[in-house]
């Protein structure tokens, strides 16, 4: 007999890797020792006194009731199905078939799944681009401005804040104009389920006004895999249709063990999280500081602050540039795995993100710093080569959901220029969509995403060099 991913999922735990990556509680060790060991006899259903998700009247309905109140929202619905569901459903329950939904092109894939769900008609704001530093930015207020001026017929907004970075874009701004031209704004908060914890980080979109929120717990707080909550935060979305929406992209079994995480994340943040997570902030801080001081290394921040349309930034988010060691990101997180035992969150052709959160210590983080620099004394300086020019928008053929109903064929990447894309495109992490699908794929897209391969980035939606394009 054979458990091939439990073997691998109980391999690395017996290495001790010490993770720099998401969840939150980093392996549980913020979780109680009671609460762990009855992990399995709380597997349970909806028998009498457990209530029902999907039409909460006891224990889950109080579990909300307060999860609003700590995050500081009108009301707060669980999710067992990640924050994908989250977005599905608050699309889904402010978008109708061929209304137009104003979309930050570097939304996660689950923005551009929720388009084609509701058949809705995307038109794509761009975000700044940072070319040293390879990372796509935040939004131009003014230029959100200008395409609702533009697009007066758009229904809604989506805008991703922060980015997976933990760069922000002006959120205050963005829910001032997007309600000026009386739109609906959907946040995916995803990267910042943290925020309304501290003073210390940037302003929750809670807080700022925004109509929907849809947060991650299990990334930044401390609660299981695929559990987040949507947040309602005004009166301009139907909730009766909302509640709908949720019911229809959420399982029917929703795990009691998931959903008791999410309750016992947010207990943990409100009589002792608050304190950790300043602890936290300060190790950050203490971190960014001693990187800083590393030969051919540096921590992305205050830097960016007041370009590219980012006004503040998450300090639990460590954006490590490497490229001044003459490296790219992922041989820079195949040495700290393979010579130092850390996993770090992701890397990009640039930068390697470490994530810092209230299951992190002093001694650990100090590991980090040790493998650091490491990595620094282990790599001749060299000069990077030119930076990697972003490739231009592409043409909208088709709409998303008509494209991904066409007959396709499968055609060498290589030999797609031209064609129409059946598929998403995109480099994982951070999962954000190079091409969606009804899109015409040019010829420095191509060129953009041989180079992403060729520095082991990894890009779904190619398989074998193989594309899905529409039969035209």
């Amino acid at each position: 007999m054979s458990t091939p991913l439990y073997d691998a999922l109980m391999e690395y735990v017996k290495k001790e890797t010490v993770p720099f990556h998401m969840p939150g509680h980093k392996q549980g060790r913020v979780l109680p020792k009671e609460y762990i060991e009855n992990l399995a006899k709380i597997d349970l259903t909806e028998v009498p006194g457990l209530d029902n998700l999907h039409n909460p009247d006891g224990p889950i309905l109080e579990a909300e009731k307060l999860a609003a109140k700590a995050f500081g929202s009108k009301q707060a619905f669980f999710l067992v199905n990640g924050s994908t569901a989250g977005i599905y459903a608050a699309m889904y329950a402010v978008l109708n078939p061929t209304d137009k939904v104003l979309v930050m092109r570097n939304s996660h894939k689950s923005v551009y799944n929720g388009v084609v769900l509701t058949q809705s008609i995307p038109v794509y704001l761009l975000p700044e681009i940072d070319y040293e530093n390879g990372i796509a930015m935040g939004i131009d207020v003014e230029k959100l401005e200008e395409v609702l001026q533009k697009e007066r017929d758009v229904k809604a907004v989506v805008v991703t804040y922060p980015n997976y970075y933990g760069f922000c874009s002006d959120i205050e701004k963005i829910v001032d104009i997007v309600h000026k031209y009386g739109k609906i704004l959907i946040v995916d908060e995803a990267h910042g389920a943290h925020f309304p914890f501290s003073n210390n980080l940037p302003k929750s979109s809670i807080k700022a006004g925004a109509d929907i929120v849809v947060q991650s717990l299990h990334k930044t707080l401390t609660s299981f895999t695929q559990t987040s909550i949507l947040h309602l935060n005004s009166d301009r979305v139907d909730v009766d249709r909302l509640k709908y929406s949720l019911s229809l992209f959420q399982s029917t079994s929703p795990s009691y063990i998931l959903m008791s995480s999410i309750d016992m994340a947010r207990e943990y943040m409100e009589k002792e999280g608050k304190k950790r997570l300043e602890e936290v902030i300060q190790l950050a801080l203490y971190v960014r500081k001693e990187i800083d001081k590393m030969e051919g290394i540096r921590c992305l921040g205050e830097d960016i602050v007041g370009r590219y349309g980012i006004v503040d930034f998450d300090v639990t988010k460590l954006t490590i540039s490497v490229k001044n060691l003459g490296i790219e990101g992922p041989e820079a997180e195949d040495f700290l795995r393979r010579e130092c035992n850390i996993q770090v969150e992701m890397s990009d052709v640039y930068n390697i993100l470490a994530m810092v959160t209230v299951g992190d210590d002093e001694k650990r983080v100090k590991m980090l710093l040790e493998g650091l620099k490491k990595l620094s004394k282990n790599r001749k300086r060299v000069k990077f080569g030119d930076r990697i020019l972003f490739p231009s928008l592409p043409e909208m053929e088709l709409t998303p959901s008509e494209a991904v109903r066409k007959k396709k064929v499968r055609v060498p990447f290589e030999k797609a220029e031209g064609a129409i894309s059946a598929d998403f495109v995109t480099p994982y992490p951070p999962g954000v969509p190079l091409i969606c699908p009804g899109e015409r794929i040019e010829k420095d897209m191509v060129k953009y995403i041989e180079v992403l391969y060729n520095k082991g980035i990894k890009v779904l939606g190619i398989q074998d060099n193989l594309l899905s394009v529409c039969e035209i």
